[in-house]
């Protein structure tokens, strides 16, 4: 029997045979082979005794003598107690204050039984029709009281009802019952309350509700399994039923398409007609999927054959081919709503205007916001958001700092996520005063400065070289509880090393492992935060700390990166570290790094100025099998060794290269191929070569003027050309 029919079996035996025989069936099915883990929870709920058992005939009390209280003995404790002036407060003011502490396992204590249901009945009838809410927690009262589903609650259940007189029906009492086991996750005892309502006649409406809450909570295997109870018992369902099921396999952790798909078939089927909130559904787990061609096709065939669609069909599409990068297409999909007749709302517009900002189209995105307040559609902050984000993502801080003011201007209220866009944009480009009016304006509305909106401050306070102010900043963000992250370390570390203030960045790093538990939090300094300083250390030519500082991080299990690499053999080609320089790159290769430009052009260049053109050109050859195209610089390198090493022939070959690959050569290349020719004393080439740098456009610099005796403006050129007559 599949596992997921397993419930259903155990729910029949309890509607029939009553909680002695749930048990029996749970314990059977629990050590069947392969039995799912919710019953061996389920036979746990059902094992321990319960606290009350109810019959038809006598009730037993949670008491000492377990017998009901006599109606004169009652009466005393009525007035004694303080409970029963608490219900006839509420009973007479219709006050849920008085009523909304009270426990109907205190009440059964104090006053009985069947006085008590009597007494919870009159709250229900007071409360009644209106105060939905507050009889649903009178009912969660009584389902506390018996623990869970099973005949304490069945008899207790119809006992409420018979006091009510007609106020509510045995079935909506379930329904509520239901609702609470859903609330607090129990949904064996849901299920097993559905089953019991099911003897008097249980309505489709109290079905869809369980299979929506089941649904909600992603219990797939509950809600599949009342889906099929449903079916099988005779049930009309309707598109709802199938929508709301549809929805668990489209919007669930699981995506389930197949399944999907054949609830639509099986709609078909049986004459149910699926509604657009049902293909909408469909739709969105296929954009979901990103199975965007796929969905665009749906929907247009729903627009050919005539179904039921909405704007949300169209959204979901729209929304996909944003995501997905294809802004075009989504705008196609957005005209061909409107020529359907489907008027684009908000959500359209705003998906639409953060596709095209997030592609740079900002001022097609400016326009689709126009567009929306001509056809009356007010701008969410969703819309004006990506707006921002957009302008300043490519630069555009002062425009977007003026969109932004006159929204403000114009009655628009700004939230916090506009706020921290514009602040952001505002540290990273424009001057402190901005910064300081925008940091006060976020805390005079009260918002609640984060973690990102601190660094974004001492981002701008040290781009400024306000260090102190930076961490006058930090020390704030402390006090307020606000814990830094890597980023603002990372910053701070940064500005310390771009002051040449290495040893306070370590400093500054010792207090924060002091101050806070940034390595339990997973805080430690990384490689960014290590690289920086060593980069720091290898600009000083401070190799030995470097060094040091590298080892140490290899102890502390910190990965290197290709930035750290690249600043220690930067550091070691300028300090003519060759054994260091060598050692350092097998650690390279036993790290299995993937080279980066940087780094080739780093060794490269190091190889061309120690002179090792063999080397060179190996690494040379590997940028190359590596897929990463040499720039002017790393050509002008090889030029520059060859002509060093008087390999003429190759640093002209390199020049050829160059030119087959469209790259312009700078003044430094062509300065270093003119003098490898006067270094082998081929002076008519070292000719050629420069007349062919002025016919480039290209000016000597003071270097080359100084050796060919020319000036900056090339003013002695005639000389040379006739020079160059004369050699061809």
């Amino acid at each position: 029997m599949h596992s997921s029919f397993l419930l259903l079996l155990v729910l029949s035996m309890s509607a029939s045979a009553g909680t002695i025989n749930v048990r029996r069936g749970l314990a059977c099915l629990v050590n069947a082979p392969g039995s799912p883990r919710f019953l061996r929870r389920a036979l746990a709920i059902r094992s321990y005794t319960p606290v009350l058992r109810l019959s038809s005939q006598a009730c037993c009390l949670n008491s000492s003598d377990n017998e009901e209280p006599s109606p004169s003995n009652a009466y005393g404790d009525y007035r004694s107690q303080c409970l029963l002036p608490s219900i006839t407060l509420a009973v007479r003011t219709l006050n849920w204050d008085a009523a909304r502490n009270m426990s109907f396992r205190e009440c059964v204590r104090l006053y009985g039984l069947s006085q008590s249901i009597g007494l919870f009945a009159l709250l229900v009838q007071s409360f009644l029709p209106w105060r939905i809410r507050e009889i649903r927690c009178l009912i969660q009262s009584l389902v506390h009281y018996c623990g869970n589903a099973g005949e304490e609650l069945f008899e207790l259940a119809p006992m409420l009802v018979s006091k009510l007189g007609g106020s509510m029906t045995l079935l909506q009492v379930y329904a509520a019952v239901i609702r609470t086991f859903v609330e607090s996750s129990m949904f064996e005892d849901a299920l097993l309350t559905y089953i019991e309502a099911k003897k008097v006649g249980v309505e489709l409406r109290l079905c869809n509700f369980l299979l929506k809450c089941l649904v909600k909570e992603n219990q797939i295997m509950y809600a599949r399994s009342l889906f099929d109870d449903m079916k099988s018992s005779g049930a009309s369902l309707n598109v709802y039923s199938y929508s709301v099921l549809m929805s668990m396999y489209t919007h669930g952790e699981r995506l389930c398409l197949e399944e999907a798909f054949e609830l639509l078939r099986e709609m078909e089927m049986n004459g149910v007609k699926p509604n657009a909130a049902t293909y909408g559904t469909y739709l969105y787990g296929l954009c979901r999927s990103t199975q965007i061609t796929s969905a665009w096709d749906f929907l247009q065939d729903l627009i050919q054959r005539g179904c039921p669609c909405n704007t949300y069909c169209f959204n979901a599409v729209i929304h996909c081919f944003c995501r997905e990068g294809q802004v075009q297409k989504a705008i196609e999909v957005f005209n061909g709503m409107k020529k359907c007749g489907f008027l684009p709302d908000v959500h359209s517009y705003s998906i639409l205007v953060d596709g095209l900002c997030k592609q740079g189209e900002l001022l097609k995105g400016y326009d689709m916001l126009d567009e929306m307040a001509r056809n009356g559609i007010s701008p969410n902050h969703v819309s004006y958001s990506s707006l921002l984000h957009g302008l300043c993502k490519t630069g555009n801080v002062e425009l977007a700092l003026g969109i932004f003011k006159k929204l403000e201007d114009q009655g628009f209220k700004h939230d916090q996520i506009m706020y921290s866009i514009i602040f952001h944009g505002c540290c990273q480009h424009l001057d402190l005063d901005i910064v300081s009016d925008l940091w006060d304006d976020m805390i005079h509305h009260n918002f609640v400065t984060d973690v990102y909106d601190y660094t974004n401050l001492i981002y701008a306070l040290c781009r400024h070289r306000y260090l102190i102010k930076a961490l006058e900043v930090f020390e704030l963000m402390l006090e307020k509880g606000v814990t830094p992250n890597i980023v603002t370390c990372t910053i701070i570390v940064d500005s310390f090393s771009k002051e040449g203030l290495i040893g306070e960045a370590f400093l500054f790093l010792d207090k924060v492992h002091q101050s806070l538990d940034m390595i339990k939090r997973g805080y430690v300094p990384d490689a960014i935060l290590y690289s920086i300083i060593i980069d720091g250390f290898a600009k000083a030519l401070e190799l030995q700390e470097a060094f040091r500082l590298y080892h140490k991080m290899l102890d502390e299990g910190v990965k290197p990166t290709i930035y750290t690499y690249n600043s220690l053999l930067n550091g070691l080609c300028r300090d003519d570290g060759l054994p260091g320089f060598r050692k350092l790159m097998r650690d390279m290769i036993g790290e299995e790094l993937v080279l980066d430009k940087i780094l080739c052009t780093s060794i490269i260049a190091c190889y061309c100025r120690r002179s090792n053109m063999k080397a060179a050109m190996e690494m040379y050859k590997k940028m190359e099998s590596s897929g990463l195209s040499p720039d002017a610089f790393v050509y002008t390198c090889l030029i520059s060794g060859f002509s060093k090493v008087r390999a003429m022939d190759g640093a002209l070959l390199m020049m050829e290269e160059m030119e087959k690959r469209n790259i312009e050569p700078t003044v430094v290349t062509y300065t270093a191929l003119i003098i490898g020719y006067l270094k082998i004393g081929d002076e008519n080439q070292a000719i050629k070569t420069f007349i062919s740098m002025r016919q480039a456009g290209i000016v000597p610099d003071d270097k080359l003027s100084c050796i060919l005796g020319v000036g900056n403006d090339g003013g002695d050129s005639d000389y040379y050309s006739q020079k160059a007559k004369d050699v061809t």
